[in-house]
């Protein structure tokens, strides 16, 4: 058995910060062009999905990201947030507004 002791990488704010930010940019990219798919969508739940199809792809990728320093955590919560709103606003999309 070999007694190596692993170090593991330092936490930064900085790696955290451009994961948040690269989170939050590409994912409000996604979800803005995920929006013309939930305008097509006639359910509220098919709409949803649409919406926060970039924020889970994100979130999959900050997932396998993390513990590298930072960026995956950043990217992590970018993407979360990123596929709150994108739910939301693909839910409405998709007729969640409609006042009858």
């Amino acid at each position: 058995m070999d007694n190596a002791v692993t170090a593991t990488p330092l936490f930064s704010w900085g790696k955290f910060i451009l994961g948040l930010i690269v989170g939050l940019a590409v994912g409000g990219i996604g979800a803005f062009a995920a929006g013309f798919g939930a305008l097509a969508a006639e359910n509220y739940a098919v709409g949803w999905l649409i919406g926060a199809a970039p924020g889970i792809v994100l979130a999959a990728l900050g997932f396998w990201k993390r513990r590298r320093g930072g960026f995956g955590e950043g990217l992590l919560v970018g993407a979360c947030i990123t596929g709150l709103i994108g739910g939301i606003c693909g839910e409405s999309l998709s007729g969640g507004l409609n006042i009858k």
